[in-house]
């Protein structure tokens, strides 16, 4: 499956951004999407590099959309000279994305996933913005940020105060209370690593989803916080994307 990195004009950031995308070259007019999100310190070409994805997705009936992120946990930061990266990424990247690509333009057409950092964005944006996507896999979510602070790491807790408050409307906690309420059905998978630091969040983040009986699956697997691990369970993300995303046509 070819690959094409696009350079995108954004409006929301007030500036020029980039991201890498795969789209199939069969027949069928229309594809799912999969928004797959990059974690801290990484780039939009950061899968392209650190694992096989090329080659997992070769086959698939799938446009995939690797797009950057900066630092930014995809929060809107209201700080001085701070962006809009959940506008340009929730929303102006995937109506850019639905008017350059054959995608199929529905909920039931689009998916996120995401590793670490990415894992935060990806669960985040599909709880929190429902009428736009339907199906979320994640690989060790970072999933305390916008819900609990670091006291060990002040540059954290204060940039998390400003854009991701505990208890608002980030805090994927209380995403998931408003899911169980009153929100669609949803896909949702996520799994991680059990010699990742992450493994108590999961952990926690997977027995507060059963206790709002939000159906999902969750997996502890073998593995560290590495892009080995990443790379040897891309290929269940995805598969949980397809088979739960609308069928090319």
């Amino acid at each position: 499956m070819p690959l094409s990195t696009i350079e995108f004009d954004s409006t929301a950031l007030g500036r020029k951004t980039n991201f890498n995308v795969f789209v199939p070259d069969g027949g069928k007019r229309h594809y799912p999407v999969l928004y797959v999100q990059h974690g801290l310190g990484d780039t939009f070409a950061t899968f392209c590099d650190r694992t096989d994805i090329q080659q997992c997705v070769e086959g698939l009936e799938l446009i995939v959309v690797m797009p950057d992120a900066g630092e930014s946990w995809f929060c809107n930061d209201p700080r001085p000279d701070g962006l809009a990266w959940e506008d340009h990424l929730a929303i102006e990247l995937v109506d850019h994305v639905d008017a350059s690509f054959p995608t199929i333009a529905t909920r039931e057409g689009r998916g996120q996933a995401g590793f670490s950092m990415g894992g935060y964005g990806a669960m985040m944006f599909a709880m929190k913005h429902p009428a736009r996507f339907s199906v979320v896999s994640v690989n060790a979510g970072s999933f305390a940020f916008g819900h609990e602070l670091r006291p060990d790491r002040p540059e954290r807790s204060a940039m998390m105060q400003a854009v991701a408050p505990p208890g608002g409307p980030s805090d994927l906690w209380v995403l998931a209370e408003k899911l169980a309420t009153d929100g669609p059905s949803m896909a949702i998978r996520f799994d991680v690593g059990r010699s990742d630091h992450l493994l108590e969040i999961n952990r926690r983040f997977h027995g507060r989803l059963e206790e709002l009986d939000v159906a999902h699956q969750y997996e502890e697997v073998e593995g560290g916080h590495q892009w080995v691990y990443v790379n040897r369970q891309l290929p269940t993300t995805l598969r949980f994307a397809v088979e739960n995303l609308a069928d090319a046509r």
